[in-house]
């Protein structure tokens, strides 16, 4: 399966990122996220920065650090993160061959990262080489399989149905149900999988239908190529989507995870 960023590079795309970041500021970031000072955090597949500039934000005093395989995504990291006076030492480089001695971190970060990775368990057992014994790393990463709607419709199963074949297309859709056993392959200790049911309704419904139906809209091009499926068939999904706020009683979720382990 080979290794390639489902979502591109584009300047639209990493602004998303770095809205998405903010999106789940409280929610998954830093929801049970506690960095002491001196602590030294590399993020692998940091992208533009969006969650390193969260963290920084939080946790002064850590020492920051931060890898991506595109050097367009680290220029954005370093504009970025400088904006927020966020220091952090940021590179170039495969997840697969980290440019650090063994045990030079205390805690690793990835999220919505392992989903885009060609072999997962080798990206986690470099991870947990360049950890320090009984350093920690933090994966974030959602089953795109338990996205539901209710109401449901035809056209809202299809459109998810192929959101999780076009993650499939290039990576892995049930990455966040697959973490414990990937974490556990790669020899990490004490794995706490994190499964957290994310449900939205009445005052919520609407901030986060908004955020799905970007992140949906962002893919179109990618899936309407899926066989079977239509670009009319998605945009149908994508209304039906859109129209939830507005229906009593309406309801959206997910399973996310949010996996802990040690080294």
């Amino acid at each position: 399966m080979p290794d390639a960023y489902l979502h591109g590079y584009a300047t639209e795309e990493q602004a998303r990122l770095l809205s998405q970041a903010e999106h789940w500021r409280e929610e998954l970031i830093l929801a049970g996220t506690t960095l002491a000072p001196g602590t030294r955090l590399l993020e692998v597949g940091c992208g533009v920065g969006a969650v390193l500039g969260v963290l920084g934000e939080t946790f002064p005093g850590v020492a920051f650090a931060g890898v991506d395989i595109e050097e367009r995504q680290i220029a954005a990291a370093r504009a970025h993160l400088t904006g927020l006076g966020v220091q952090a030492d940021l590179r170039q480089a495969d997840a697969l061959k980290l440019p650090y001695a063994d045990a030079s971190f205390d805690h690793v970060w990835m999220m919505w990262f392992l989903e885009h990775v060609g072999d997962p368990v080798a990206a986690l057992r470099e991870a947990r080489r360049v950890l320090a014994p009984g350093g920690a790393l933090t994966a974030i990463e959602v089953d795109y399989n338990t996205v539901w709607a209710s109401p449901t419709t035809a056209a809202l199963e299809m459109l998810f149905s192929a959101m999780a074949r076009g993650i499939d297309s290039a990576g892995r859709s049930d990455a966040g149900t697959r973490l414990a056993g990937w974490l556990a392959e790669a020899e990490f200790a004490s794995v706490d999988p994190g499964a957290r049911n994310l449900s939205y309704s009445g005052a919520d419904l609407a901030r986060q239908t908004a955020y799905a139906a970007a992140l949906l809209e962002n893919m179109l091009p990618t899936l309407a190529a899926l066989p079977g499926v239509t670009a009319s068939q998605l945009r149908a999904g994508l209304a039906d989507l859109q129209a939830l706020p507005a229906t009593p009683g309406a309801g959206l979720g997910w399973a996310a995870h949010k996996a802990t382990a040690f080294r």
